[in-house]
């Protein structure tokens, strides 16, 4: 239902935006799921799930907002979408540009991502941008869990090498899952991770209207040998 939901949204808010409601820009890798170089389940320093946390720390501080991501996606959420406009001198007397504040924004998460990033491969990413009502920002919240569950779960089956696991339902798909040892690891990254203001906070305690700040540690990640992923492209 909330899926369907935003997805309205995000056609009606495709030309314009209010600058009376909080507004969300939503990245995501382009073909990191497919990409053979590139792994989701092992973060070591300058690796993918490095920079890519390291870039939405250093954009969530500098723009005072809230960021919820996971899998190769991330969802800025800013409560005054006019801060972000005036940072990229966008004309407010007209009705905001979508393209050019997902142009500009993508492009300053492109720069600091990649500059980071110790790859030959540059990793380009897709941007869409759309008004929210405050009141739903906990349910889009909720609604873009679902989806890295099931991009996650997916991903983990692929990479035990279960024969078309992008097919399987997500409910058996996960019950699967927990057949093998490293699930409970990647289970934790399933859930996704949420920044206010350049520092991780608790996505639960959030829900429910409380700011708890995540002490940094050492990331459990699993760190898992690469597989052989020719037949991925089901």
């Amino acid at each position: 239902m909330w899926h369907s939901y935003f997805r309205g949204i995000e056609n009606k808010y495709s030309l314009r935006i209010s600058l009376k409601k909080p507004l969300v820009i939503r990245v995501d890798g382009r073909n990191i799921t497919k990409d053979r170089n590139i792994s989701l389940l092992k973060k070591t320093e300058n690796s993918f799930l490095d920079c890519f946390e390291k870039t939405i720390k250093i954009l969530s501080f500098k723009y005072e907002c809230l960021c919820y991501f996971g899998s190769d996606e991330a969802s800025f959420i800013f409560e005054e979408p006019e801060k972000l406009l005036d940072s990229f001198s966008i004309d407010k007397t007209k009705d905001a540009r979508v393209n050019e504040i997902v142009v500009l924004f993508t492009q300053e998460f492109f720069n600091i991502f990649n500059e980071m990033y110790n790859s030959a491969e540059k990793v380009f990413w897709h941007g869409i941008c759309f008004s929210i009502e405050k009141e739903k920002i906990n349910s889009y919240i909720k609604c873009r869990t679902l989806v890295i569950k099931d991009v996650m779960s997916a991903y983990f089956l692929k990479r035990m090498m279960v024969k078309n696991a992008g097919r399987i339902k997500i409910e058996d798909r996960i019950s699967k899952s927990m057949e093998f040892d490293n699930y409970e690891k990647i289970k934790k990254e399933e859930e996704g991770n949420l920044y206010l203001r350049g520092e991780k906070i608790d996505k639960n305690e959030f829900l429910n209207s409380k700011i708890k700040v995540i002490k940094e540690e050492e990331s459990d990640v699993i760190e898992q040998d690469f597989f052989d992923i020719t037949k991925w492209d089901e």
